[in-house]
């Protein structure tokens, strides 16, 4: 989904005794400016997180409980929204130990001795191909 915008700096009437033009030459364009903005298809996105967050509940890591709640899509990318106030230490969401994908995962999987020797982040890397791929993947929502 794209949301298009038109934005005309180009002198047109009500500007043309401006001193804001004629002080500033470099501002008067032969052609209108064209602002484009993209944005994601918010739908899609908002149905990946909630299928993710549904993945995140069966696995026990999110419950009612859970002091926040996904935000969907924010300036930044993804987010969380806190359902009430977070007291200070408080754990919002813990991953737990079954969850993690690290180098040590990797040496422990099917893959671990065609990784062993490499750097870790590679390993990790490959790993998370080969999982992407694998129909039964623990970390498939």
């Amino acid at each position: 989904m794209a949301t298009h915008f038109t934005l005309s700096l180009s002198p047109s009437k009500p500007f043309k005794n401006s001193t804001f033009f004629t002080k500033n030459p470099f501002l008067n364009f032969k052609k209108p400016l064209s602002i484009t903005s993209f944005q994601s298809p918010q739908p899609a996105a908002a149905a990946a997180v909630q299928t993710f967050w549904q993945w995140l509940s069966d696995q026990d890591v999110v419950s009612a409980k859970t002091p926040a709640k996904p935000a969907g899509l924010v300036p930044q990318g993804l987010g969380l929204v806190a359902q009430r106030d977070i007291s200070r230490n408080e754990v919002v969401l813990e991953i737990p130990k079954k969850l993690w994908i690290n180098p040590d995962v990797v040496a422990a999987s099917e893959i671990g001795n065609v990784c062993s020797g490499l750097k870790p982040w590679v390993s990790v890397a490959l790993f998370l191909i080969r999982e992407k791929f694998k129909e039964d993947s623990t970390w498939r929502p």
